[in-house]
């Protein structure tokens, strides 16, 4: 651990302009640690969005009918035979989270159900908000627990639907027919609370975080290559919470595999990474071990389309479209998707062990560096007294 002394704490105080062009191979290994640095707290950014977050689809998701249970983050909408969003499960939750039920950066078209005050696992109730920056189609509301459904929208409501007893601002028009809803132009494009422009700011910050811990995760060292499901998981190598494998694109799609032979050995608290190789993937076998929900991260780095059934354990997918034909539970992310199954609770709940933290210093560094900070100060507050520029 470096100490800073009272005369570099000065020096970087009073002549940033110098500081900022290293020459020396110093300076280029800081600036490799710190885009390092910057790597690791993006990927620990996507975690917790994973986290928080059931379904993120970083373009466009597609559904007819089914439901997601937890809270839904997605770029467009095209939802058809209202497609509920937060339904909820008194089991499995999700974390603690300021995420709406529901957040759409562009349009939701078609049609869809917002639950409100439904069950979060053991963890309280998901929320009752549906927060789209476009347009929106035809909105239904179901409430529970003394919940009040609540939609804002930056844009158009373009189709006639009952508000009742909910609660629906928008920026832009109304349909006709649409009794109760209010109109607040600052929630519009370019208004003081342009909704659109708040969610595309978080829809970046998902898509770099997103991406960058897929990529940390593919470049984990593995304890081995799966080529066959058919013998459990060798989890000895395994250090600090976590274990990562390698599966190639055949175990994934053979059409005989038994996904849950490869976690009958897996230590209790222990996380489980399996980077998936290969760019169009259809799963062959089936998944059917719901303990693997909340500790197992499926990473399709490679992968641009991506096909499942039903399936257990979360899925880090950001560069594919994938398509479900049957409930996925646990974290989804994707770039787009057509939703035709359900998607269910819980989200990722293991250790984040495998994402590197910032070195903290020691109480002994944070000691020297309060002293050295308290005499800079009382240098310059005598300095200042003295009239000295």
């Amino acid at each position: 651990m470096r100490i800073l002394c009272l005369s570099a704490i000065a020096a970087l105080l009073v002549a940033p302009a110098a500081l900022a062009k290293p020459t020396s191979s110093t300076g280029k290994a800081t600036t490799a640690t710190a885009a390092a640095t910057t790597a690791n707290a993006k990927a620990a950014a996507g975690l917790q969005a994973m986290r928080e977050l059931n379904l993120i689809v970083l373009d466009t998701l597609t559904t007819n009918g089914q439901e997601v249970e937890g809270r839904t983050f997605v770029n467009k909408l095209v939802s058809q035979n209202f497609t509920n969003f937060g339904i909820g499960s008194s089991t499995q939750g999700s974390a603690s989270s300021r995420y709406d039920v529901l957040s759409v950066v562009g349009n939701a078209t078609g049609s869809f159900r917002l639950k409100a005050g439904y069950a979060n696992g053991q963890n309280g109730t998901l929320g009752n908000t549906a927060r789209i920056g476009g347009n929106v189609g035809y909105v239904d509301f179901n409430a529970t627990n003394g919940a009040v459904g609540v939609l804002v929208a930056g844009g158009n409501l373009t189709t006639s639907f009952n508000v009742n007893n909910n609660s629906v601002t928008y920026g832009g028009s109304a349909a006709s027919g649409i009794n109760g809803a209010r109109k607040d132009a600052t929630l519009a494009a370019g208004g003081a609370n342009d909704v659109g422009a708040g969610l595309v700011i978080r829809m970046s910050e998902l898509t770099t975080n997103l991406n960058a811990l897929s990529t940390q995760l593919a470049n984990l060292p593995s304890l081995g290559t799966i080529t066959s499901t058919n013998n459990a998981l060798n989890y000895s190598g395994a250090t600090d919470g976590f274990a990562v494998f390698t599966m190639t694109e055949a175990a994934f799609t053979n059409q005989n595999a038994n996904f849950d032979n490869l976690f009958t050995r897996m230590p209790s608290g222990t996380t489980t990474i399996i980077n998936v190789l290969g760019t169009n993937l259809v799963q062959g076998g089936n998944i059917n071990n719901k303990a693997l929900n909340q500790s197992v991260i499926w990473n399709f780095n490679q992968a641009q389309n991506l096909s499942v059934k039903g399936f257990h354990g979360s899925i880090l997918a950001p560069k594919a479209t994938l398509t479900n034909s049957s409930a996925i539970e646990g974290s989804i992310v994707a770039l787009n998707m057509r939703l035709n199954g359900e998607v269910h609770l819980g989200t990722y709940n293991g250790n984040g062990n495998f994402v590197p933290t910032n070195a903290v210093p020691e109480p002994a560094s944070w000691a020297m560096l309060l002293v050295g900070f308290g005499a800079l100060g009382a240098a310059i507050r005598k300095r200042r007294a003295l009239g000295i520029a």
